[in-house]
């Protein structure tokens, strides 16, 4: 049992202390909330167990991969139905905000729902230092207390590396939690110090964007200056010298990036090289202290994310530390109930779906683009792939691992015409609805073969937050900002040589010299390597990829249609509001000149997440039963050719793997089983995001301007809680009510966060 998981998520109550790692620890709990200060700060044990409410605070909730890095800030923070994953990953585009229909939360201050994330209302006191309400500063407020009673303690226990430790813990928590903040919601004040908390009628103002980050780098830098560069033992898993460094750069690379630099787009630009700078600084870090170690080839990459619970992980910059037992109440990794589908382990499930998007995303064996010019197959999208692709998704045939002897099969049959065309699918998920929304790859990338059918829910598989790969992409992100091709190829270049991609013409990236190309080549490199790590979303929003800054409106450029959803896509992009305004040092961006159009790239806005399926005999009708005796059931249980396919394992070499697509080629060819779109072959219900309905059928995903940015929330402005002073986000309403969405002088927000440089 690790006795630090049990300190970091497995808490019970507020404040946890663990005299002992024995199993008797919930019998050493001491109530901390009736002991005095000096009580807890004179005995170690006891002082760090008190800043287990502080990670278990920002940590607790951060239950899959998909939660991405902003533990505390998520209003939906389960694994299924995010509101905030916005990629080419994921479905779930679809929603009443996203489909160019006028409502509150369209452009009024309510978009995020309660509690509002700055803090509950100011005269609210039974809120105001409530950190369980999931806002920002109450916990920054625990924080800073937390600061003054170590240095007001230090006489306490002569051991000036041990307070230092706890302090340099408590200032990266700080941190994190501000730059959390500042990329969803804009600056906040920044109390800091052991002297700036403020009082109940504080009137600070939101700080500008370039001086909030710069504190947040600043307590990055103060934390890795009292941090280890790596703990050992029970203390693996807390805050290092090496992720506070890591962090500062991430920190810089974002303030560099579109969304908050007017001037991103200057190769001599003082953001990117102070990125640049904070990047080389936590990469070196990283080597001195051993990381980056471990990856050499695909099976190495692979098992980076599960083989090393507890232990040191050289890939692992910040590892988020789950219960590895189930009885213990606490925070466990959901990812596995996410991805299993009910073939596997016998929920209601599908799985994740991937999207045509993404599986094409991924380049060819030799790194080149999957397209027809380069032997990609649309049909035999398996074929030849990039040596991540057989570690991320599932296709038929394969063996889920660590579940022996049972092959996945997913495509799609007809089982009834009594009620207009009925379709199944044999993933296991029931019924007629288990065939809509499909794919012919699922997401098993981050699987652990060590978690048994049933214990999906209560997995104690430590979660990446932040790892070497990342770094080595944030290095090469600013080398192409600054148009150093030599320089950015050759990091990219590390990044695939780790995975087994050979080194043929520059790992076959080519001989890349354009800046705007070196920067979409980086950005592929991410989306690929970083795949469902809750990354893209991030990737997407800072580089303003959904419309390029240029504006997206269906309502006054694109004629949306109330009635029927419709609207016109190209019309809409350009329209509207938009950040990059031409004001305030801001260039003035346009549906032909904008960061999209510069990058040669297609905005996201207007479109929709699009699948194909495999079908089996799709006009004929198989009322086979969906399930005997608890094992999935389909037209071709039996059928020769298929019980010929070789189980298809992610660990297989290539000579086998290619060897068993010929045998599942032979058994398409043999009984008929070929591709489709569905909307095409089985109708919109069956679409990926379409449906029966003709709004359904007609959505198209429409990410406005001021989405990058989230609003203060509407209750902040109630005169009856005196906030009128706060400003509101660029682009957002203060009112809470429905716009006329015809016009943009409505979206009556003052706090910009684009800014040019100084």
């Amino acid at each position: 049992m690790k006795c630090v998981k049990k300190i970091f998520i497995g808490a019970i109550g507020l404040l946890i202390g663990l005299s002992s790692c024995s199993d008797e620890f919930l019998k050493d709990k001491k109530d901390y909330n009736n002991m005095t200060t000096v009580n807890v700060f004179s005995d170690k044990t006891q002082a760090t167990a008190v800043f287990a409410t502080i990670y278990k605070q920002i940590l607790s909730r951060y239950n899959s991969p998909l939660c991405g890095s902003d533990p505390l800030m998520r209003q939906a923070q389960s694994t299924g139905g995010n509101q905030h994953v916005f990629s080419e990953e994921m479905t779930g585009w679809k929603g009443s905000n996203y489909s160019g229909a006028i409502t509150k939360n369209v452009k009024a201050g309510n978009h995020i729902g309660n509690p509002p994330y700055w803090n509950d209302p100011r005269n609210n006191t039974s809120n105001f230092n409530n950190y369980t309400r999931w806002t920002l500063f109450p916990n920054v407020y625990l924080i800073n207390n937390y600061i003054i009673e170590i240095d007001r303690s230090r006489s306490l226990i002569a051991d000036e590396e041990f307070w230092n430790n706890l302090k340099g813990q408590a200032i990266f928590a700080r941190a994190w939690l501000y730059f959390d903040a500042t990329r969803e919601w804009g600056g906040f004040p920044y109390y800091c110090t052991e002297v700036d908390m403020p009082e109940m009628n504080d009137r600070s103002l939101r700080m500008p964007i370039q001086e909030c980050i710069d504190k947040i780098c600043a307590d990055f830098e103060n934390a890795a200056k009292l941090l280890p560069a790596k703990w050992d033992g029970d203390n693996y898993g807390r805050f290092t010298s090496v992720a506070a460094l890591a962090m500062a750069a991430r920190a810089r690379v974002f303030m560099a990036s579109p969304i908050f630099n007017a001037n991103w787009d200057d190769t001599s630009s003082k953001r990117w090289q102070a990125a640049l700078d904070a990047s080389l600084t936590a990469l070196a870090a990283a080597d001195a202290a051993g990381h980056g170690t471990n990856v050499t080839d695909i099976e190495s990459w692979d098992k980076a994310f599960y083989n090393y619970n507890g232990t040191f992980n050289p890939e692992a910059i910040i590892t988020v530390l789950m219960n590895d037992e189930s009885m213990i109440s606490g925070t466990f990794n959901k990812w596995e109930e996410k991805i299993r589908p009910s073939a596997i382990a016998y929920n209601d499930g599908a799985g994740i779906p991937a999207p045509d998007e993404i599986l094409k995303a991924f380049p060819m064996k030799d790194g080149k683009p999957a397209i027809a010019e380069n032997g990609y197959d649309d049909d035999k999208f398996y074929r030849n792939r990039d040596p991540r692709f057989y570690r991320t998704f599932a296709f038929s045939g394969c063996e889920w691992p660590g579940i022996a002897n049972k092959q996945l099969w997913l495509f799609a049959y007809k089982f009834s015409d009594s009620d207009g065309n009925m379709y199944r699918y044999t993933d296991g998920k029931k019924g007629d609805g288990g065939a809509q929304g499909k794919s012919r790859a699922i997401v098993w990338k981050m699987t652990n073969p060590n978690i048994l059918q049933g214990a999906e829910a209560t997995s104690g598989t430590d979660i990446m937050e932040y790892r070497y790969g990342e770094l080595l992409l944030n290095v090469a992100e600013c080398y192409a900002a600054q148009g150093k091709a030599s320089e950015c190829l050759q990091y990219l270049g590390r990044i695939r040589s780790r995975v087994g991609i050979s080194n043929t013409n520059n790992y076959g990236l080519g001989n890349i010299s354009d800046r705007y190309q070196l920067i979409k080549a980086v950005l592929n490199e991410r989306q690929v390597e970083l795949a469902y790590e809750g990354k893209r979303p991030w990737d997407l929003k800072r580089w303003l990829l959904f419309e390029g800054g240029a504006g997206f409106d269906p309502n006054i450029g694109g004629g949306y249609n109330s009635a029927t959803g419709e609207y016109d896509p190209v019309a809409s992009w350009g329209a509207g509001w938009k950040i990059y305004d031409g004001k305030d040092g801001r260039p003035e961006y346009s549906r032909v000149n904008n960061v999209l159009t510069k990058l040669g790239m297609k905005p996201l806005s207007g479109t929709k997440h699009t699948s194909k399926i495999w079908g089996y005999d799709l006009d004929n009708v198989h009322a086979v039963p969906e399930y005997i005796e608890s094992e999935v059931n389909h037209p071709l249980v039996g059928n020769e050719l298929l019980n010929a396919v070789p189980a298809i394992k992610k660990d297989m070499n290539e000579a086998d793997r290619n060897l068993a697509f010929d045998k599942l080629e032979r058994l398409c060819e043999g009984v008929g089983i070929k591709t489709y779109d569905p909307i095409e072959k089985m109708g919109h219900k069956y679409g990926m995001e379409s449906g029966s309905k003709e709004t359904d059928q007609n959505f198209l995903f429409a990410w406005r301007g001021w989405y990058y940015i989230y609003p203060i929330h509407y209750d902040m402005y109630d005169p009856a809680k005196g906030n009128s002073w706060i400003e509101q986000t660029a682009g957002w309403m203060i009112e809470n009510r429905t716009p006329s969405c015809l016009t943009v002088d409505e979206q009556n927000g003052t706090y910009y966060y684009c800014t040019p440089e100084e």
